[in-house]
């Protein structure tokens, strides 16, 4: 059957689909590395874990990495775009220059790389003027706190976030409420120059759901905290507790496994602090900082024991909330969170974070009253209705 379309109209239509960008690797005894660029990689099952590529049938490092029956597939980060151009071209020693350490199988993994796959061929297509490659996976790392290359419509960029959301199909019930209030937190972000986040407790676990922004400076000026998941004890979710069923505060507090029970009246005492407030304050830079490395550390359990000793020095600033009377003097702030009301006594938190630590009484409460109406639009978009106070009369912490 013969086209309608010439190939040039193939290309440009084809090239609204954007994709990222991969340089396949592998090491070829007494010669130099060999490697291509590749625009066309793909998944294609989890298990076993395949993944897939399309070299062109033209291409002279193919020939060089399929005889050695194994590659690293290196993904490549929004600032190399140079590395992709440079192993585009045809060259007797296309790594002049590069940085790169061996695979576990000794195939190169390029510095600075979004991720990388080492992989055994599977498998080898004929598909038109290219090859279809099937490879299976058996090493893969990823430096998450980086951004990929993107290729779209003939030219390379890379991905602007206005906001992210968790992709976990266990959060699905949040995200028609995280789309409805989006734009709400985007321009939260943009107004206080920090990263936004919205947040909320499920079953134990206190959950990021969406993340709009950056945090300016440091470590932290990187899009990982979203459908990051840390365990529902003190102080994580003050603004969930302050606002959640009264009898679940002891539990809340109780779950503090690392350094033992804390008094509740100390805790109850906070909580009535944040209602009357309608916000709470996160303090210290240090003890937040000590604890998004612990987080990073962490085996993959949510109830990490680096996790929960972290987690202790920060409940130390949170029980200490500063009184906020000098609007010219420092104030050393962290965080700010507010509560998000929803129909059926259900409430969310949206914090912001990476704030300046030396910040004026001032321009914390500049901050304070962007943020506060952001959680009543929120509130207002979502249907929901400030509560009543909770009351914490006979609480007691279970032993």
């Amino acid at each position: 059957m013969s086209t309608t379309f010439t190939h040039q109209q193939f290309r440009q239509v084809l090239g609204q689909y954007p994709t990222g960008v991969v340089v396949i690797t592998a090491v070829v005894p007494g010669e130099p590395p060999a490697a291509l660029t590749i625009g066309s990689f793909t998944s294609v099952s989890l298990e076993p874990p395949l993944v897939a590529f399309y070299p062109d049938k033209n291409s002279s490092s193919w020939p060089r990495i399929q005889q050695q029956g194994k590659f690293c597939v290196n993904v490549l980060s929004a600032e190399q775009e140079h590395l992709c151009r440079q192993f585009s071209q045809k060259s007797s020693d296309k790594f002049s220059g590069i940085d790169w350490r061996p695979s576990p199988n000794g195939s190169p993994i390029l510095e600075g790389a979004v991720a990388w796959m080492e992989c055994e061929v599977t498998e080898v297509r004929e598909l038109g003027d290219h090859h279809l490659v099937v490879g299976r996976v058996l090493a893969l790392d990823s430096q998450a706190s980086d951004l990929p290359l993107l290729f779209f419509r003939g030219g390379y960029g890379r991905f602007i976030h206005s906001s992210l959301v968790a992709a976990d199909t266990r959060l699905i019930e949040f995200l028609p409420a995280v789309e409805v209030i989006r734009t709400v937190l985007e321009s939260t972000a943009t107004e206080c120059k920090a990263e936004c986040l919205l947040a909320a407790r499920l079953h134990d676990e206190f959950v990021v759901l969406a993340s709009a922004g950056n945090s300016p400076t440091g470590s932290d000026a990187r899009p990982t905290r979203v459908g990051r998941r840390l365990p529902y004890i003190a102080p994580l979710g003050v603004a969930l507790a302050a606002w959640g069923p009264p009898d679940d505060v002891p539990r809340w507090i109780a779950r503090d496994v690392a350094t033992g029970h804390t008094e509740l009246e100390q805790w109850c005492e906070l909580l009535a602090m944040v209602r009357d407030r309608g916000y709470v304050i996160g303090r210290g830079d240090m003890p937040y900082a000590a604890l998004e490395r612990a987080i990073e550390d962490r085996d993959g359990a949510v109830y990490s024991d680096i996790v929960l000793e972290a987690l202790s020095e920060v409940r130390e600033t949170m029980l200490t909330q500063p009184q906020l009377t000098d609007e010219h003097a420092e104030c050393d702030v962290r965080s700010l969170s507010v509560p998000v009301f929803l129909p059926g006594n259900h409430t969310l938190q949206i914090g912001l974070y990476g704030l300046s630590a030396t910040m004026s009484h001032r321009d914390l409460l500049t901050n304070v009253r962007r943020l506060r109406m952001a959680s009543q639009r929120c509130t207002e978009l979502l249907g929901g209705v400030a509560p009543a106070a909770p009351q914490y009369d006979d609480l007691e912490v279970p032993r």
